[in-house]
């Protein structure tokens, strides 16, 4: 239907251009960040978050997908849902800051590491609450104003994290500094809930008890989803010291910027999904197929040019201190290939009410990260002399494991030969932009970027890579994100 292609489209620019804005100016402080503080000081930043990152998906229970799943389905007990999932998330995050004070100081960890990390989970405090406005808002399928408040947030954060550095300020003040965007970023949200009229706090013991039945499987899923990303840092935080952690950080900061294409698509398309699974199954397997394919053709470029430049990317934008993040980075870029796919495939499952099927996925994933963690970190230390190389190692395994779950997951006739063929083209080409990138490697970065960028674009038409289809897509969504707010609207062709 042409409505349900406009949302779509709406959705997809508004969070494509919110993307592209956050993207932006999140790798200036990315950038910034390491070349100011230093790799201990990053190492304590990152050690943080990773906690409070494990800490947020027990806090949020579940509720996040909970709450777009069924305000998709049912939109008018928007109000009442997120109203009793703000008030859960206040409760439960308090026995989340006992436990993490617990957590460190047991550790050992110095009163610097302690410090941060009580400060940052001031800020994931605010960040939950903004979690039950973006649901909400996601399942009412008014992505535009989570757009607004992402960018408004971001740039908050990076204006006030820039000027502190450039004043000498040290990692309490950038620490700091994230919850006044936070709190910024939630007032935009708020406004917008209240402006659609499902702002409503109240609390009903029966609609919790209910919500953190419901939100179990989502909260499983969650759990080993970010266990599994953050493992790494905690395990070499152990192991080995800060300044491990800072280059392990520092690759890993750039690796997550480059995952903002299946970030967009997928959480626009993640309540099509949805809805279409109850209304109209049919469709489901030729619009994952189209994904699919696209986030294919997108992501061998982007990995294969990251292995190219990593080591001279890292020294242009962290300096010598950060120079073990190069080997670091050249992993992450063959593990972005798959991780592309898995963004989908999970979304895709959850969608489908499948949610513990793709559980079981991530706790295999994560009983084997740990143990591959605590091998390869002494064992790259001593060969190496960089245990972050371990992260990176044991990532890309996993995360192949992944994809061969997923793809046996998915419904028999969503991928056939056709998929297979376009996959081989992709690498094809994707591999001679790779040789004839690494030949320029040693000149300035931008050349073997463009030379690269110019040989892939030249081998994708004449090889076909790109669907009419496809096109018409891509073209429609830059459009949406450099007009977004004048008034137009974005059609997917051969949407639903």
């Amino acid at each position: 239907m042409r409505g349900m292609g406009q949302r779509v489209g709406r959705n997809v620019g508004a969070l494509l251009f919110s993307q592209l804005t956050t993207w932006g100016l999140t790798l200036l402080l990315t950038i910034f960040l390491p070349r100011y503080l230093g790799a201990a000081p990053v190492g304590k930043f990152q050690l943080a978050n990773s906690i409070w990152a494990v800490v947020a998906v027990l806090v949020t229970f579940g509720m996040d997908v909970l709450l777009t799943k069924e305000i998709a389905r049912a939109p008018e007990q928007a109000g009442d849902l997120f109203g009793t999932s703000v008030v859960l998330r206040a409760l439960l995050y308090l026995l989340g800051l006992g436990a993490v004070f617990s957590y460190l100081r047991l550790c050992r960890y110095p009163q610097s590491t302690i410090v941060v990390a009580l400060i940052v989970g001031l800020a994931s405090l605010v960040q939950q609450f903004i979690g039950a406005c973006q649901a909400t808002l996601q399942g009412l399928e008014r992505m535009e104003y989570m757009a607004v408040g992402n960018i408004a947030g971001k740039a908050v954060n990076t204006a006030a994290c820039l000027a502190l550095l450039l004043l000498g300020r040290g990692v309490y003040a950038i620490a700091a500094v994230a919850v006044v965007a936070a709190l910024v970023s939630l007032s935009i949200h708020v406004a917008a809930l209240v402006r659609l009229h499902v702002l409503r706090l109240r609390w009903n013991l029966l609609a919790a008890r209910r919500m953190l039945r419901a939100g179990l499987p989502y909260l499983l899923s969650g759990l080993f989803l970010v266990a599994y990303g953050q493992v790494d840092v905690m395990i070499i935080s152990l192991l080995v010291d800060d300044r491990t952690v800072g280059w392990y950080g520092a690759a890993s900061q750039l690796f997550s910027t480059l995952l903002f294409i299946p970030s967009v698509l997928v959480t626009a398309i993640f309540p099509v999904l949805s809805r279409l699974h109850t209304q109209d199954p049919a469709r489901l397997p030729g619009l994952l197929r189209r994904v699919f394919d696209l986030l294919l053709v997108l992501s061998v470029p982007i990995g294969l040019g990251l292995v190219v430049v990593a080591d001279p990317l890292v020294s242009l934008l962290f300096g010598p201190d950060f120079a073990p993040s190069g080997p670091v980075l050249a992993l992450l870029g063959v593990t972005l290939i798959v991780t592309y796919q898995n963004m989908l495939v999970g979304q895709y499952m959850i969608s489908i009410d499948r949610q513990n099927t793709w559980t079981l996925v991530m706790a295999a994933a994560v009983a084997a990260t740990v143990p591959l963690d605590l091998l390869l970190v002494p064992w790259c230390r001593t060969l190496l002399g960089n245990g972050a190389v371990a992260g990176a190692l044991s990532f890309l395994v996993t995360e192949s494991g992944m994809m061969v779950a997923g793809l046996l997951l998915l419904p028999r006739g969503t991928l056939g030969r056709a998929d297979l063929w376009l996959a081989l083209r992709v690498m094809a080409a994707g591999l001679l932009m790779a040789v004839a990138a690494w030949y320029c490697r040693r000149l300035f970065i931008v050349i073997p970027v463009a030379v690269g960028a110019a040989i892939y674009s030249m081998l994708a038409l004449a090889l076909g890579l790109f669907s009419t289809e496809d096109r018409a897509l891509l073209a429609r969504l830059m459009r949406r994100a450099l007009h977004l707010g004048a008034g137009g609207e974005a059609v997917i062709a051969g949407e639903p």
